[in-house]
């Protein structure tokens, strides 16, 4: 893809070229394209601009600083679409005159970019380059359009791109396309709003776009979905207002979960509470046993003993019953408190 520069230049050279082919058409070999064929004298004359215009280059490194070949290439493509009416085969013509024995130096410069582009990837470029041709004419001394309509329209143009390609797997058009924004942003006539606010601002790519670039730097590769958690981690500790630890000390225990200072608090009650209930259970069920009718027996006699021994009893139930109470309430407060 061609940066704005780029693509100004090449615009340039090829409108340059593009009606002084005339006097080439005499040379053009015949053996290419049969004299019946539909479309023969368009065909002949593409060939020839594109012959032309390539040897404006001086030789396949400068051609490629520019990217020359990709402009022309997009050129053909643009061609087969609008006047040749989506005729691909067309090309097979085009890739015939880059072959042949008479244009070894053109075919050594641009032979193996001269193709048939993918409609996604056609699209793309075409959407692309429409901004850059609305922003000439907006920069231009001679517009063709008011300035300010022009802006509009270029502004427009760019954001129907990032809203039509929001989910970007083509990093050169990624770049394409951000570097075009900045052109247009730090234009003076639209730094000091000459337009007023009739232009619209620019959108956006999402930072995956611009992660995929450093990839590509680093020479590394990530799926997706990876890189779009990293990114939805990153963005939640810039916006959480604690340090981490902080938040870990946040976390509140699932339910169930038992800290370890209540556990060291109602374990030895608990332990009490559980001795106290044994004890409790075999002197109220020890009269119904062959050692309590023994006692009872051995303690008729001693009746006084007995009724005192009974209402101690009685008042040690009593007593327990009153701690199990107030040990359970205690239970329960214990469990809210550690709950809240």
């Amino acid at each position: 893809y061609d940066s704005f520069d780029e693509y100004s230049n090449n615009y340039d050279i090829y409108r340059e070229i593009q009606s002084r082919v005339g006097e080439d058409y005499n040379l053009f070999p015949e053996d290419i394209i049969e004299k019946d064929t539909k479309n023969r004298h368009s065909i002949i004359m593409d060939c020839l601009r594109l012959r032309k215009y390539i040897l404006k280059f001086v030789n396949k490194e400068e051609c490629k600083k520019k990217n020359c070949c990709a402009y022309v290439n997009y050129l053909l493509n643009k061609g087969i679409h609008n006047y040749y009416k989506s005729q691909k085969y067309i090309f097979k013509f085009y890739t015939s005159y880059m072959n042949h024995d008479s244009n070894k130096h053109i075919m050594n410069i641009c032979g193996p970019e001269i193709n048939v582009m993918g409609e996604d990837k056609y699209e793309k470029i075409k959407k692309l380059y429409t901004s850059y041709d609305l922003y000439k004419n907006f920069t231009s001394k001679k517009h063709t359009t008011p300035p300010c309509y022009s802006a509009i329209s270029c502004a427009n143009t760019y954001n129907k791109i990032i809203v039509e390609h929001s989910y970007l797997d083509d990093i050169k058009f990624c770049k394409a396309v951000n570097s075009f924004k900045n052109v247009f942003e730090n234009d003076q006539y639209i730094l000091t709003k000459k337009c007023g606010t009739s232009v619209p601002q620019l959108l956006s790519y999402p930072d995956t776009c611009n992660n995929a670039q450093e990839t590509s730097i680093h020479g590394a590769s990530f799926p997706e979905p990876q890189i779009g958690k990293r990114i939805d981690m990153q963005e939640a500790s810039k916006e959480s207002p604690y340090p981490q630890e902080e938040d870990n000390m946040r976390d509140i225990p699932n339910e169930g979960t038992t800290s370890p200072s209540s556990f060291g608090t109602t374990l030895p009650i608990s332990l009490f509470s559980s001795g106290m209930g044994g004890l409790l259970i075999l002197l109220s069920f020890y009269k119904f046993t062959p050692l309590g009718q023994w006692l009872k027996l051995r303690t008729q006699r001693f009746g006084g003993i007995k009724k005192n021994f009974d209402e101690e009893l009685y008042e040690m139930q009593q007593s327990t019953s009153e701690y199990d109470e107030r040990n359970s309430e205690y239970n329960v407060y214990n469990i809210s408190y550690n709950s809240s």
